[in-house]
């Protein structure tokens, strides 16, 4: 049996990954990924249990992947 992921972390590096949806404040809002455009290079690197279960931060978005230590 694994963990469910942390839904505050991004799942590539493991930092704060901003999602609106994970805050409860900014739960009625549309995440900010909901218009981002996502790196194809960072889609390949969400590990598959947490493949729409966490947001990855913007910078991981963006493409400048940094692993988890």
């Amino acid at each position: 049996m694994t963990d469910s992921p942390d839904i505050n972390k991004c799942p590539i590096c493991g930092e704060p990954n901003q999602c609106g949806l994970a805050n409860p404040v900014t739960a009625t809002r549309p995440c900010w990924c909901f218009t981002a455009e996502i790196a194809p290079a960072a889609r390949d690197q969400i590990p598959d249990d947490a493949l729409n279960k966490a947001c990855i931060c913007p910078r991981c978005a963006r493409g400048e992947l940094t692993a988890k230590p």
